[in-house]
This record gives C-alpha cells, structure tokens and sequence, in this order.
C-alpha cells in the first residue's frame, strides 16, 4: 500500500471538517465543484481527497475553497497546526488565483491547438498536394501557442509582481 504524504492526508482532513461545518454532503460539493471546474468531479474523487488518497490541482483547491465558503489558506494549514488555520495574505493568495487563471489559459490553448490539428488533418487528407504546407501551418501554430503561453505567463507573473509591490 502506497503511504499518502502527510500534508495531502492532513488536507483532506481539513477539507473535510469544513464541508461538515457547512452540513454539505460530499455529492452536493463534488456537483458544486464539478459545475465551477466545467468538467466532472465525482463524489469518489472527493471521498478520496478527503482521505488523502487523491491530491488537488491548484484550481480545484480554489474553486473548493470558494464552494466550501472558506479561505484557501484553511485548507492549506500545516499538517502540525492542530486545526489552526491561518489566512494566505496577499501575494501568496493571488499566486494561487494566477496558477488557477493560467492553468485554464493553458487548458483552453490546448482545446484550441487540438481543433486546429483536426482542421489541418481534414484539409491534408482532402488535398493530399498540400501536406507539406499543412505540416508547415501545424509548426508555425505550434510555435505560437507556445508563444502566446509564454506571454501570458509572463503577464500574469508581471501583475503578480506588481501586486505584490502596491
């Protein structure tokens, strides 16, 4: 049996007390969750979170802080802590509100660059002659999702530092 990280089974533990505290059912979080992830969570996937079986992406954990009303930095307490909690200030919270906005920015590119390979693929087996230019189109926009990733991290990061300094 795999052993669970002591902060991710501490975690789940948290999780726990506060969606009790809020007298959610794990159904009703995982419907909650899944509706602000856009994609599904199920009551399993929960179960396991809270048993520290399974870990969290940055973006879950923010959108189950929001659905289990209550701080990031609640969930995120020390596994030493006694159940203290203690607030994420400033920089530190908007560092895990920016990896949650990036983090969708890079999904959606994702989405996009798999439509566009399937619109070139349907092109190159249309007109077997342009293969090759097809090839070409599929490098260059390749290289601009990278760029355009790129650029909005370095954005993001930028508004962080700003943020952090005001």
């Amino acid at each position: 049996m795999k052993t669970r990280p002591p902060e991710v089974v501490a975690l789940g533990r948290r999780v726990r007390q506060a969606r009790e505290a809020q007298g959610y059912s794990q159904r009703f979080v995982a419907r909650h969750l899944a509706e602000r992830l856009g994609q599904p969570f199920a009551q399993q996937q929960l179960h396991r979170v809270e048993t520290g079986a399974r870990e969290l992406a940055v973006r879950e954990l923010v959108h189950l802080a929001e659905v289990l009303q209550v701080e990031v930095g609640q969930l995120l307490a020390p596994a030493g802590d006694a159940g203290l909690f203690y607030d994420v200030q400033g920089a530190d919270r908007d560092v895990i509100v920016y990896m949650g906005r990036i983090s969708d920015d890079v999904k959606h590119l994702g989405e996009a660059e798999g439509r566009l390979s399937g619109a070139l693929d349907r092109y190159a087996e249309a007109d077997p002659d342009m293969n090759l230019s097809v090839q070409r189109t599929r490098a260059q926009a390749a290289r601009s999702i990278a760029d355009t990733v790129a650029a909005a991290l370095k954005d993001e990061w930028a508004a962080m530092a700003k943020a952090e300094r005001a």
